[in-house]
């Protein structure tokens, strides 16, 4: 799915170095480290908002190096850490954006589309939010229907920027169990930064950890038994 190749991550230097790093499908990576570590850089990079500094990226064994940016979209969809302000637009609508890489020139929805909007509303179990407008809907509701529109964009790869930031904790819960549900039943590789370390140590999902070389990781956070531990080096 995706594979690191002696890959340099930041702006003018290096802020991460990823010598060699496969991450395969039917898993939900956790991404954590502390402010400034380059959670988000590396999620930027990796979707080409940002440069890769030297090495490369591999996307389904393609190189992010010959990846045209128009192509990018038909192999990962992203999910910030903010929600667009788009007034008087319904969620089946907003959702609909995910499916733009697959539609015709003139952004019409084929009966294909509309299903695959539906399927995404099904996954995410927000059927009663359909017809609402996104300006109407929580914190909650607004990150389950952002997953939703990524999941209509049908990519093999999910980048999620603090998708729980906002959340209470039950609905951070929910978010988690469900990609750890879409990644696994849907062949997914999902990668998505948080500052909830025992929320994601609950999880048991994979941890991504940035941290200095040499750098003791109980100090991140407390010992984990469950989980598989990937550090990358920064700085």
């Amino acid at each position: 799915m995706i594979h690191f190749d002696k890959a340099h991550i930041g702006y003018s230097e290096t802020l991460i170095s990823i010598d060699d790093l496969h991450l395969k499908s039917g898993e939900v990576h956790i991404l954590v480290g502390k402010n400034g570590a380059g959670k988000s850089t590396l999620l930027k990079t990796i979707t080409k908002q940002e440069k890769l500094l030297k090495g490369d990226i591999l996307i389904n064994n393609i190189s992010l190096n010959t990846l045209h940016e128009n192509a990018i979209a038909h192999h990962l969809s992203f999910v910030g850490s903010t929600f667009p302000s788009i007034d008087f637009m319904r969620v089946f609508d907003f959702i609909g954006l995910g499916r733009t890489p697959h539609t015709n020139a003139l952004g019409r929805h084929s009966e294909l589309d509309r299903q695959k909007i539906n399927d995404a509303i099904e996954a995410l179990e927000i059927e009663h939010l359909r017809e609402k407008f996104t300006s109407e809907l929580s914190d909650g509701e607004r990150q389950m229907v952002s997953i939703a529109k990524a999941l209509a964009q049908e990519t093999k790869i999910i980048l999620l920027d603090e998708p729980t930031a906002f959340l209470d904790y039950a609905n951070k819960l929910k978010v988690l169990n469900l990609l750890k549900k879409i990644a696994v039943e849907m062949d997914k590789c999902i990668i998505l930064s948080s500052h909830d370390i025992e929320l994601s140590i609950e999880s048991e999902c994979p941890f991504l950890v940035l941290s200095k070389k040499n750098n003791d990781l109980s100090m991140l956070f407390p010992p984990v038994d469950k989980q598989e531990v990937i550090e990358l080096a920064f700085g």
